[in-house]
This record gives structure tokens, C-alpha cells and sequence, in this order.
């Protein structure tokens, strides 16, 4: 008798448990792009420098701009995946940095972009691509000794800001130094896994 009294309450329970416990909704998950996370030299907010420590880019005015994202260790030809479900709205190459990506998602909490920088995009995938979390869509760039992944996240939807920060900038002017609607990737990462 005690024994189906206990069984019948921890059943109860169980589905009381259940009942509070809010779905999560998919468009909300995100993960890591690649399956190592090891920092390298630049992280959220970092100033403009190479790893030795020089700085990119010194200006007359005392002006610092900071980087939006994370860097992270990486191998070249690496694969990188989309950290959620969304579309691809951008892709740009730079000589020096090789090519970015931007993946737009739609969640409960609004649009966000994510940014990959020092990617080459695989065969398939371009502007309008839809990705699906964990889907590989790009290989990370060969740099040479500077070969790195940065990642950053943008709340918001499209606009020509969501592209800054990965790259130092090419002058002393201009605007946003930084963060204009930039979050730290690794916060977010946590708070929607």
C-alpha cells in the first residue's frame, strides 16, 4: 500500500515538474561553430592588437576601437557551423582576412545575426542559404601563423554595422568604435544552449 501511495506521489510530482518547466523553443538554441573553444589572442571588447601585442592600428586622437567578438583557436580547413537555424545574408572577402559570413536568425527574443570571419564558405552555400543549427556551411581560412576563428553576435537585424569589428578599421574615423548592439558570444552562447 505505501508503496503504490509513493509511486502514485512521485508521479504526481514528476507531472507538476513537467508542467512548469517552460518548452524551449528550437529558434532559441544556439551552440559553439566549432567543436573546440580554446581563446585565442582577441577577445570580447579587447583593444585592436596583433598577438605579440602591437597595436593594428594607432591613431593620432587617442581613438581605440574594439573587437566585437571572440577569436578562437583554429586549424585551417577546420569546419564551421552555423551556431543556430537561420539564413545566410552575407558574404565578404578581404584579402588580407579572407572571407565573413552572416547568418540571420529569427528567435522568440528577436533577430540576431552571428558573424564568422576567416571562413571560406563550402560549395552550396551562399546568400540565402538557409542553415540549420550544427550544419556545416564553411571551413575556417588558412592564415598562415595568424589562422583563427572570431565569432561574434549582433542583436538585430541586418544592417552595414553587423559587419563591424572583425576587421580593424581602416581609418581613424568613422562610427561605431564599439559595441553598438554587439554581446559578448560567449554570455550568449551560455544563456541559449
Amino acid at each position: 500500500m505505501i508503496t503504490t501511495i509513493l509511486a502514485a506521489l512521485l508521479a504526481a510530482i514528476h507531472l507538476a515538474i513537467q508542467s512548469t518547466v517552460p518548452a524551449v523553443d528550437p529558434s532559441d538554441v544556439f551552440q559553439r561553430p566549432l567543436s573546440s573553444w580554446a581563446p585565442h589572442c582577441l577577445g570580447f571588447g579587447s583593444q585592436w592588437r596583433y598577438c605579440n601585442g602591437v597595436a593594428l592600428r594607432a591613431c593620432p586622437s587617442g581613438s581605440v576601437w574594439l573587437h566585437t567578438g571572440i577569436d578562437v583557436v583554429a586549424r585551417a580547413g577546420e569546419p564551421v557551423a552555423a551556431a543556430g537555424d537561420g539564413t545566410m545574408v552575407g558574404y565578404s572577402i578581404d584579402p588580407q582576412f579572407r572571407g565573413g559570413v552572416l547568418i540571420r536568425h529569427r528567435t522568440t527574443f528577436g533577430v540576431v545575426i552571428t558573424q564568422y570571419w576567416h571562413v571560406w564558405r563550402a560549395a552550396g552555400f551562399d546568400v540565402g542559404s538557409n542553415v540549420k543549427r550544427g550544419q556545416v556551411f564553411a571551413t575556417v581560412a588558412d592564415m598562415g601563423t595568424r589562422t583563427h576563428f572570431h565569432f561574434a553576435v549582433f542583436k538585430g537585424d541586418l544592417e552595414s554595422h553587423a559587419w563591424n569589428g572583425a576587421l580593424p578599421p581602416s581609418s581613424c574615423s568613422g562610427f561605431p568604435a564599439f559595441p553598438y548592439r554587439f554581446v559578448d558570444p560567449n554570455g550568449f552562447l551560455e544563456a541559449h544552449h
